[in-house]
């Protein structure tokens, strides 16, 4: 796999973005490019503003200053070649599998069931379409929101923490399929994450964020995605270890010094 694929061709460009709530600075001054067809993880502490970079990125708040473009065109409102998948399934409990894979789709439009079928056979999720959000893993329910995300054709797919609260095995089978997906669809993923070697696995390209107001600290290359066996191999653990030291330069101290008694 090595560097990222259609490196020239930007599709993601983020410049000096500035984000305030109220007199909070939030994001200060942030830039960053995702190529076509590449992937990003977003890792830093927590509450430093990754999750609002993603809502800006997917359309859904504005920012207070600098600028965002996607396929050279302005962010300014959500759309349908963008996908967003929260922490939270977002799945309807009152619809079925296939009710919350084909939410929103226009089911008419040539070649749509095509790729909802699709989708739900590449995540292993055939023969579960009648089943309700109720009747499923935590694991099938992450694959059901992916599967959405994949039948609307995205270009772009956004990952907010979408396996956090997974088990360890359920969470790596799902980062190999997401990997697998985005090698074989080819579009351009961008990843929020507090698990480094989720970050390392999936990110060709890693930013480490400071605390709020965020800037960018550092961009590690990780050309190493997608690899044969890369997650057991000693380049792998080399990068978690690259990644984890930026991210505990970030932390304050646990303790903090104490004050010589007043006189």
């Amino acid at each position: 796999m090595g560097e990222p694929r259609h490196a020239a061709e930007t599709m993601i460009e983020v410049e000096d973005l500035q984000l305030r709530y109220a007199d909070e600075r939030v994001l200060d001054g942030l830039s960053l490019r995702v190529p076509r067809g590449g992937s990003l993880a977003i890792i830093g502490p927590s509450g430093c503003g990754k999750s609002s970079l993603l809502c800006i990125l997917a359309g859904l708040i504005q920012p207070t200053g600098g600028r965002v473009r996607i396929g050279g065109e302005p962010v300014e409102r959500p759309r349908p070649d963008v996908a967003l998948i929260l922490q939270e399934t977002g799945l309807l409990p009152w619809k079925t599998v296939w009710q919350n894979a084909t939410l929103g789709l226009p089911l008419r439009q040539a070649g749509v069931l095509k790729r909802v079928k699709r989708a739900l056979r590449d995540l292993g999720l055939e023969g579960l379409e009648r089943r309700y959000p109720a009747q499923l893993s935590g694991g099938e329910k992450k694959r059901v929101s992916l599967a959405r995300a994949l039948a609307q054709d995205a270009r772009v797919l956004l990952m907010d923490e979408p396996l956090a609260a997974l088990d360890a095995l359920t969470k790596e089978h799902t980062q190999n399929l997401v990997l697998k997906l985005w090698k074989r669809h080819g579009f351009t993923l961008v990843l929020v994450t507090h698990d480094i070697e989720e970050a390392v696995f999936l990110g060709q390209r890693i930013a480490v964020l400071s605390p709020r107001p965020a800037r960018l600290v550092a961009l590690v290359e990780n050309p190493g995605v997608g690899t044969e066996d890369y997650r057991q191999s000693e380049a792998f653990f080399a990068k978690v270890r690259e990644v984890r030291a930026l991210l505990q330069l970030q932390e304050p101290p646990l303790v903090p010094r104490l004050r010589a008694p007043s006189k």
